[in-house]
């Protein structure tokens, strides 16, 4: 359930970002927070201990899904650099929800 929370704060940033770049890039840094803050708040508390590799799994898909966060934060920045016209921002949209 922790878990999430996570995807609702990316939801949410790119909802206030409104996708541009600039802002889905400072929008990662929490959810990579969280993502970690989840997997603190587990192993704390030990939630699942009955898991034949716990804690293990929980660290190394935590570093994982961390480090994706961090990487799309990185590549949002690079795409800053890049400024796109509104019209190209609207196809590229489009593109990307007929390919969802």
């Amino acid at each position: 359930m922790m878990f999430f929370g996570v995807l609702v704060i990316g939801v949410v940033g790119a909802i206030i970002t409104r996708l541009r770049p600039k802002g889905m890039a400072h929008a990662m840094y929490p959810i990579a927070f969280a993502q970690a803050l989840v997997a603190v708040i587990a192993l704390a508390t030990n939630l699942d201990l009955a898991g034949p590799s716990w804690p293990w799994d929980v660290l190394v898909l935590t570093v994982f899904f961390t480090a994706l966060w961090l990487v799309s934060a990185r590549l949002f920045r690079k795409a800053t650099r890049h400024r796109l016209s509104d019209t190209e921002f609207k196809i590229a949209f489009r593109l990307t929800l007929a390919w969802i």
